[in-house]
């Protein structure tokens, strides 16, 4: 676990590589996401970008390629917000996406004296580097205790 001290600004990390299936595209959009450019691959034809993932299915890939990296997670108290939520790129059945994120700035929290926060940028990338899912987060990280 990485205390507020420890965190490294712009030090990027890189997830596995994830593919994208169909069936579970579809079978996520119509459990959380049900508009037919998500759910039906007939229906889909009548939209521009034809079938493609909900940007939710996106967060959730992302979330979950984040998590498992094999790198030193923060000691995340709680999150704050999410700001500057951007999906320039549809996802789409087939694609080969990974995460990338890094650290943006960090600083003491004026209320909580053993906490820090964090600003991160996290985004999905699709196999020709296309940001399929960008953010920002801020949240709270703990300070190494105190002896």
């Amino acid at each position: 676990m990485l205390f507020y001290e420890d965190i490294e600004i712009n030090k990027e990390h890189v997830s596995a590589e994830f593919t994208v299936n169909k069936d579970e595209l579809i079978a996520f959009a119509k459990q959380w996401d049900p508009q037919p450019f998500h759910t039906d691959e007939e229906a889909a034809k009548q939209w521009p970008f034809g079938l493609t993932g909900s940007s939710t299915h996106s967060y959730a890939i992302l979330t979950k390629l984040q998590t498992e990296m094999d790198v030193e997670q923060p000691a995340i108290v709680a999150g704050l917000g999410i700001d500057e939520w951007r999906t320039p790129n549809p996802l789409r059945p087939g694609d080969i996406v990974h995460a990338v994120g890094y650290v943006e700035s960090k600083r003491e929290s004026s209320s909580k004296p053993n906490m820090g926060i964090l600003v991160s940028v996290s985004k999905l990338l699709n196999q020709n580097g296309e940001v399929i899912l960008s953010y920002k987060s801020s949240g709270l990280v703990l300070k190494k205790p105190t002896q």
